[in-house]
């Protein structure tokens, strides 16, 4: 099973500033000292104005697969 590529972002007044693309698994386990947006797993990573905040982002990918469909 190939790992789903998220866009990692910091808000700031303006807007975000993206931080990175990675696998959903390492934007999980980034620190949680670090307040960041995830792009929704949908959609396109670095081409997407739609992001989850940590908690959405787990809460998504904790269901199980049957009930994602």
């Amino acid at each position: 099973m190939a790992l789903k590529v998220v866009e990692v972002v910091a808000e700031v007044e303006n807007g975000v500033v993206p931080l990175g693309i990675m696998n959903a698994e390492q934007a999980m386990t980034l620190p949680s000292d670090v307040h960041v947006k995830i792009s929704h797993p949908e959609d396109e990573p670095g081409e997407t104005d739609r992001y989850l905040d940590r908690y959405e982002f787990r809460q998504m990918h904790a269901q199980p697969a049957s009930s994602k469909e």
